[in-house]
C-alpha cells in the first residue's frame, strides 16, 4: 500500500495532470509517485529477472516511507 495514492498515481498521466492543476485525489505531489513507482518496479524486474537481491522488496523502506507491507495472511500492515 502507498499512504497518499490513488490508483492514477501509478500512470504516466498523473504527473502531467497536476501540472495542469487537474486534482485526481491523491495526496503524492509532484514526481514522488513516479520515484515510488519506478523504484518498486525496478527492484520487481530485478528481483525476478536477473536474479539480484532486492531489500527494498523484503521490509518497509526509510527511502519510500510512505510504502507499507500488506497481505491476506497478515494482522496488519508493516
Amino acid at each position: 500500500m502507498v499512504k497518499g495514492a490513488v490508483h492514477p498515481s501509478f500512470t504516466d498521466y498523473d504527473m502531467p495532470l497536476q501540472q495542469l492543476g487537474v486534482d485526481l485525489g491523491g495526496d503524492l505531489k509532484g514526481t514522488r509517485s513516479v520515484n515510488v513507482t519506478r523504484a518498486y518496479v525496478e527492484a520487481f524486474l530485478d528481483l525476478h529477472l536477473r536474479g539480484k537481491a532486492q531489500p527494498l522488496l523484503d521490509k518497509a523502506s526509510a527511502r519510500c516511507p510512505e510504502v507499507r507491507f500488506c497481505s491476506p495472511s497478515a494482522e496488519g500492515c508493516r
